[in-house]
């Protein structure tokens, strides 16, 4: 079989190892170009190397979305590696495809469509790189990867956890400290654990290059996408914010049961999920042929090129005309199309055309009438123009038929409607009406500077703590959002900031001690839960236990730490 690809596949050397032609279309490159062209590719190419198949495979660095895909007619197939950060756009750019690869069970679904088939193929490790070396052992924890106490809170968090206790060997941290493949297999090879944090439920490269090297892994328990392929407590350790150090601390003492696992880790990693046994997996998938060519939807293409120029990952001005041409090719095929008004005023807004923009809006409006999403973003535009009496009425529309807020809190706030428009109130508002409408957060999804391009909860209450960082809704608002979202670690620091605020506010000490707990900070959290249960004695204590549970071993050692003359020397207890 003959590949076409764009981006860096991992698999290559073991197609080639098994026979097969790759070709990186990247090589074609015109100098100085910004893009990799598909057709001018395919004209270079020799007849015995015209491919079978196009493989674009999401690259981690600068983006690639190879210029004519929507021309060339060959079998499309997309491998997305990180739908974890990147499903908001996967999903999109997945609409040019016939067939998807993704390294993530969970993200399967997002992706069927039209009768797409998807693929779940994991990473996979090269073991002719990284390996058992079969050397001793020293390092009783060690860690290979990037620490950013701010962009990684968690992982700095069960870092500092495990610090507390145990030696911990970190290597990644610092330019000076980096390592390459090679290195990286020995260390891994000199470790009695290898600790693994996953930033949103994924299975990432690290939990296949630690049994590679005969380590026991202890890795966060993220379901779906590890079953399937391991066997907690059979090939590695999974662990919970309420179990990681009783675990450390038992498999650091318990040597044979260490030692029987990482063996049987490694040899699962050996026979399935190296890069070979992944090239045949792959090919297997090829071989199924239960797919055919689909017509590229340039709505979603369009889309897919203002969410990735707007926000920094594609050059602005190749992304800008090729967003223009999809959005305009995408109203000639379906003039009615509401989206593809509304994401061309985003266009026009980027190219600093506010009259545009407007235009845009409400023809979108015109097909869409009932869109409060639509009216809040001409309200948006109309205040930036200091149209405040228009942008009001149109904030007041999208209010109407933001059907799932109550009446209660659309008439909050329409009170801020129009003198303050520009303040933390109005703005946690409409994050708690984007909240009653479903529209909180969307993974992968960075938040947006620019009112005008808000789409979720989570980007009005970042744009109200911008105005006033003090705004104790705004904390409480945010805090909650991303702890309800499975990111407690995330949510800590504004919790932080409103106990800070409002020391004798039981909810508040409530909501941080939860946090904490969930966030591998269990000394912490117990002491604000008891900090809450003494401001307000009807809390159940019990109750927010059984929602962490924390390890018995872990209760029992904490209890006593936390003595009375520590909690009433917290600001919010009278002495």
């Amino acid at each position: 079989m003959n590949l076409l690809v764009v981006g860096g596949f991992f698999l290559t050397e073991a197609l080639q190892l098994l026979g097969h032609r790759v070709v990186n279309a990247e090589a074609f490159l015109a100098p100085g170009a910004a893009e990799v062209d598909l057709e001018a590719v395919l004209k270079e190419l020799p007849a015995g190397d015209r491919p079978d198949l196009l493989l674009v495979v999401e690259r981690l660095g600068p983006r690639r979305l190879p210029l004519n895909l929507e021309n060339i007619k060959l079998p499309r197939a997309f491998y997305a590696l990180d739908p974890h950060l990147n499903l908001y756009w996967h999903q999109k750019y997945a609409s040019a495809f016939d067939l998807v690869f993704t390294t993530q069970r969970t993200s399967m679904s997002a992706f069927r469509g039209e009768r797409r088939p998807v693929h779940w193929l994991p990473w996979a490790v090269n073991l002719g790189v990284i390996f058992d070396h079969c050397l001793p052992r020293p390092y009783e924890i060690a860690f290979v990867g990037r620490l950013d106490a701010r962009q990684r809170r968690k992982r700095h968090l069960i870092l500092e956890a495990l610090k507390s206790r145990f030696p911990v060997r970190i290597w990644g941290d610092r330019p000076e400290n980096e390592v390459n493949q090679q290195e990286l297999g020995r260390i891994y090879s000199q470790a009695r654990l290898v600790v693994n944090e996953s930033i949103q439920g994924e299975v990432n490269l690290r939990v296949f290059e630690a049994l590679a090297g005969g380590a026991l892994l202890l890795t966060e328990d993220v379901g779906p996408n590890l079953l399937g392929l391991f066997t907690p407590g059979e090939h590695l350790i999974t662990y919970e914010p309420q179990d990681l150090l009783e675990k450390a601390a038992y498999f650091l003492t318990h040597e044979a049961e260490r030692r029987a696992i990482a063996q049987r880790g490694r040899e699962r990693v050996y026979a399935d999920h190296n890069t070979l046994a992944r090239a045949r997996q792959f090919l297997e998938c090829l071989g199924e042929r239960d797919w055919s060519w689909h017509v590229p939807d340039h709505l979603q293409l369009g889309q897919t090129l203002l969410h990735l120029t707007f926000r920094g990952l594609y050059p602005a001005r190749l992304g800008f005309a090729r967003a223009q041409f999809h959005l305009q090719e995408a109203l000639r095929l379906n003039p009615a199309s509401a989206p593809a008004y509304l994401a061309l005023g985003q266009l026009a807004l980027m190219a600093q055309d506010p009259g545009g923009a407007l235009t845009a809006y409400d023809q979108a409006l015109s097909l869409a009438p009932g869109d409060f999403h639509l009216h809040i973003l001409r309200g948006h535009l109309l205040q930036h123009q200091d149209q405040p009496g228009p942008g009001a009425a149109a904030f007041r529309r999208g209010l109407k038929y933001a059907r799932e807020a109550s009446y209660t809190l659309k008439r909050e706030v329409r009170s801020h409607l129009p003198d303050g428009m520009g303040a933390a109130p109005f703005f946690t508002g409409l994050g708690r009406v984007y909240e009653a409408q479903g529209l909180t957060l969307e993974p992968g999804y960075p938040p947006g500077s620019d009112p005008r391009f808000f789409a979720y909860a989570v980007e009005y209450y970042l744009r109200a703590l911008k105005l006033d960082p003090y705004y104790p809704p705004a904390l409480k608002s945010l805090g909650r959002l991303l702890k309800r979202h499975g990111f407690p670690c995330a949510a800590i620091p504004h919790f932080e900031e409103w106990v800070r605020l409002e020391p004798e506010n039981p909810e508040a000490r409530w909501l941080l001690g939860q946090a904490q707990i969930q966030g591998y900070q269990p000394r912490e959290g117990l002491k604000n839960l008891l900090v809450a249960k003494v401001l307000e004695p009807q809390r159940d204590l019990m109750d927010a236990l059984r929602g962490a549970p924390l390890a018995p071993a872990t209760l029992k050692t904490l209890l006593p730490q936390i003595t009375p003359e520590e909690l009433w020397s917290c600001q919010a207890l009278p002495c």
